[in-house]
């Protein structure tokens, strides 16, 4: 692990939580936050060294991850906004990768796989028309990079974000700062050279991207944006601790931390979270060993990535609801700590990469079954 990129960060923690409020009002992060985030090297870690990036290991991201979301959770989905492309562009043309990233490895993309745009052949290129959905960091973005249907076949567009609408309706139950508002294309022409067709494994990397990182499978991703989950596990954990030391619940005259029942679905959500966020540890590091032994990860290899990532994302919302059980009223009231945990954890639990219908996609590809979600195999 890199502690010196990780302490980076951590430097950037009080500014972090200083607009944390700002974000969840404003529906977006703050400026403020984006550069401070920006100038630590938030573009750059899942960048190659060859475009000036720093190409750090996935424990390193995922510590950076961790530092941030203690601070503030939307700031830290920012990491997988950032770094979400930068590890699709393994897989463009070398002279897209130099047009985009070459000269400006702090550009800043957006991406999302919610919805395909629908495009139209047309002379040097394609039209675009459709609207993309969770398109978190809309408001902050240069480029949005988005799936489009031409002709039947799949494949990525990058798109200019400022001429895409953005369609301000991210008001959601929780994660707000994030902005994972929707993007509106309206006959938007796209030059031939900003789409790129998705391959069919195995995968072709380009010459920028040849070191250890890239040999790892692609939901490394996943360093960016579960152990977000796993802090607010970390949180409520903390905060029914809180609770138990002082809280007295109605018609009782002991605390909470009396109650056999508050007792049991503490013990229960603490050994569920040690044990989801230790197997979460050892996959990334798994994950991480064999690439730099030069090894080429299975299909097998990648399933059991993506269980681990799954895993720990539902674990951790079942570990929230386990403390909201025990905490009782006090995870109602606006402004409560728990209160948020509990709102941000059941957003985050639906999320499609990591929601509970993934489990199924994984013993799709172990069983030799129809796999449902190809994501999981790149």
């Amino acid at each position: 692990m890199n502690q010196a990129v990780v302490e980076r960060f951590a430097r950037t923690t009080e500014t972090v939580a200083a607009y944390r409020q700002e974000a969840e009002t404003s529906g977006r992060l703050s400026p403020v936050v984006v550069d401070a985030l920006l100038d630590a090297g938030v573009a750059r870690l899942y960048l190659p060294q060859s475009l000036a990036g720093l190409e750090v290991d996935p424990l390193t991201c995922a510590a950076v991850t961790t530092t941030l979301a203690r601070a503030d959770t939307a700031a830290a989905w920012f990491v997988m906004v950032a770094n979400s492309a930068r590890l699709a562009a393994q897989y463009w043309p070398e002279a897209l990768v130099e047009e985009i990233l070459l000269d400006n490895p702090d550009v800043i993309i957006a991406a999302s796989g919610n919805r395909p745009f629908a495009a139209t052949t047309v002379p040097g290129g394609v039209r675009l028309d459709g609207v993309n959905s969770f398109v978190s960091g809309a408001h902050h973005a240069h480029w949005l990079l988005s799936p489009v249907k031409l002709e039947g076949q799949m494949a990525t567009v990058l798109v200019p974000m400022a001429e895409l609408e953005i369609l301000d309706n991210w008001h959601a139950l929780g994660m707000r700062g994030t902005g994972s508002n929707d993007v509106r294309a309206t006959g938007l022409f796209v030059p031939n050279h900003h789409l790129v067709p998705m391959q069919a494994p195995p995968l072709t990397r380009n010459r920028y991207y040849q070191g250890a990182l890239y040999r790892a499978p692609s939901r490394v991703l996943f360093a960016t944006y579960v152990p977000v989950t796993l802090v607010l596990a970390e949180q409520a954990l903390a905060e029914l601790t809180n609770l138990a030391e002082g809280k007295t619940p109605y018609a009782e005259d002991r605390k909470l931390k009396h109650r056999s029942i508050a007792q049991i679905k503490y013990g229960k959500a603490l050994a569920t979270y040690r044990a989801s966020s230790g197997y979460f540890q050892q996959a990334l590091t798994d994950a991480w060993q064999r690439a730099q032994a030069g090894e080429s990860a299975s299909a097998r290899d990648k399933a059991d990535l993506y269980l681990a990532g799954t895993h720990a994302a539902q674990s951790a919302a079942q570990v929230v609801r386990w403390v909201a059980d025990a905490a009782g009223t006090s995870v109602i009231y606006q402004g409560q700590p728990l209160e948020r945990i509990v709102r941000d954890m059941e957003t985050l639990r639906h999320h499609g990469f990591i929601s509970e219908s993934r489990y199924g996609s994984v013993a799709q590809v172990l069983w030799d079954a129809t796999l449902d979600y190809q994501l999981l195999l790149r």
